[in-house]
């Protein structure tokens, strides 16, 4: 076999094993929840901790890679992800878990940008299109199986094994990355902007904090204010400071191709809704719809079927039509499949959901793999690396953020809602403030809470169904805008794409 296609399935191991990670943690969330006791603020983390962690090390794992050699960047990323994915398995309390996630996500962050070069690299041009697609189509089915698996997993086991599944796939991929690393370029002698990347990730921790404040109200408002214009300030110092030697953390030049500004900007917003239907969809469905963690696995398969016919698709159309075409169908599909999902929720049905479900798919399946193959079509073969992770970066940024404000709006409108449900049912004051409490209690999943209202106060419980589905509509609806604000971007960035090549040709 071609050498180069035995890179190919190296990388998509490490693709799966994120796709994995992905997919189960939405139906893990709810067995989550009742083993570590978490509320709101400490689920959003379960997800942000891996996200954020993500995010902010992928500047620092494209320097890595040009500096060490991407496949030694690659085989530390499967390395700390492996060891990560047991210590989740085997963390005896919540806060041990989510410090392993944090350890999944910077080990996902070597990993990402390092594969992507790699594949990216070894192709010729007109072979890559379709490389790339099936670099992202052989991950996507274990995006396929991995809801099925750790349903199947969590059901009749436990949610540690979900975690488990990662280790042996681990395993394998880090001993022939390692095989391969022996060989490779070491990279280049580049010096590394510390202090730029004190800023990236104290800017955009700091913004996620704040952002949660304002639904969790954990902070007072002025406090969420001020949080939210100190992380906004280290972030706009980025790009008008000079580093005191080498080069800034990220290259901003990059931005100067529209074709590439618009890329980040379409992975930012379809991130940002995504993962706000793996989390809240997940908890949706378990908590209101009373499916099992495997009937949950399954209800997602009109997403993850869809995607993967439609990515196959995607590397030929790529190769044969205007890339501005596929940015806008997919990013119209996927904001009208949220919207079609938010208006049918209160139906509680999820044959209703469906159509919403293959709309996402359809343009998640056009855009998964075309979007970063167009990005990096438009740098220099030296900037490619860096500029694979700036790509992955708001990508994994727009998550963050989507979390953080999905999750605020659903926190928000919860306990709204959930104080004036008490206010109708409880004209006594003390017992209004313990009916609130199991409330809270019981839309944490707690079994105690449930049982109590069902004895005292069962119309409540009805009551919090539709208190949750009214709040993760809202979550839809925003997710719908925001994708809706990629298409606009798209339209701008990808018309004169023409244009920009001749010009950067002519000079």
């Amino acid at each position: 076999m071609d050498k180069r296609y035995l890179v190919l399935v190296n990388m998509t191991g490490a693709i799966g094993m994120i796709m994995i990670d992905q997919t189960v943690i939405g139906i893990a969330l709810p067995p989550l929840q009742r083993s570590f006791g978490f509320g709101p603020m400490e689920l959003q983390w379960v997800v942000n901790g891996y996200t954020l962690a993500l995010a902010a090390s992928l500047i620092c794992a494209g320097w890595a890679g040009d500096r060490f050699g991407h496949y030694r960047s690659f085989t530390v990323g499967v390395g700390l992800f492996t060891v990560s994915s047991l210590l989740c398995a085997i963390a005896p309390i919540g806060e041990v878990f989510i410090a392993a996630r944090i350890g999944q996500g910077i080990g996902a962050a070597f990993m990402q940008p390092a594969a992507t070069s790699i594949v990216f690299g070894i192709f010729p041009q007109e072979m890559r299109g379709r490389a790339m697609s099936i670099y992202v189509g052989s991950g996507l089915l274990f995006l396929a199986g991995g809801p099925l698996l750790g349903g199947f997993l969590v059901q009749h086991f436990s949610w540690h094994t979900v975690f488990l599944i990662n280790v042996p796939i681990g395993l394998i991929t880090f001993v022939t990355a390692y095989m391969f690393s022996q060989h490779a370029p070491k990279g280049n002698d580049l010096s590394f902007d510390f202090g730029g990347a004190i800023l990236l990730v104290a800017g955009i921790l700091i913004l996620t904090i704040a952002i949660q404040s304002f639904g969790d109200r954990t902070l007072p408002v002025y406090a969420s204010f001020g949080l939210t214009v100190l992380g906004l300030a280290a972030l706009t110092i980025l790009p008008f400071r000079k580093p005191s030697s080498g080069s800034s953390i990220i290259d901003f030049s990059i931005f100067r191709s529209r074709v590439y500004f618009g890329c980040g900007v379409v992975l930012f917003c379809i991130q940002f809704a995504m993962l706000g239907q793996v989390v809240y969809g997940a908890i949706f469905i378990q908590n209101v719809l009373s499916f099992t963690p495997f009937q949950t696995g399954l209800s997602m398969m009109p997403v993850v079927l869809t995607i993967i016919v439609l990515a196959q698709i995607s590397g030929y159309l790529f190769d044969k039509i205007p890339f501005r075409l596929l940015a806008l169908a997919g990013t119209l599909a996927i904001s009208g499949g949220f919207f079609a999902q938010a208006v049918v929720l209160q139906l509680n049905n999820i044959v209703w959901l469906i159509p919403g479900m293959m709309l996402i798919g359809f343009g998640l399946g056009l855009l998964a793999s075309t979007v970063t193959t167009e990005g990096l079509s438009h740098v220099s073969q030296t900037q490619r690396a860096t500029a694979s992770a700036i790509l992955q970066t708001l990508r994994q940024a727009g998550g963050v953020f989507g979390i953080a404000c999905i999750g605020s709006v659903i926190n928000l409108i919860e306990k709204v809602r959930i104080n004036e449900v008490a206010e109708k049912l409880e004209p006594v004051a003390h017992k209004r403030h313990e009916l609130q409490v199991l409330l809270f209690k019981s839309e944490q999943a707690q079994a105690n809470a449930t049982a109590e209202l069902h004895t005292h106060w069962p119309e409540a419980l009805s009551e919090l169904k539709e208190i949750t589905t009214e709040a993760v509509a809202a979550g839809y609806y925003l997710g719908a805008v925001v994708v809706l604000v990629a298409t606009l971007i798209s339209v701008w960035a990808f018309a004169s794409k023409a244009d920009s090549e001749a010009a950067g040709e002519s000079v």
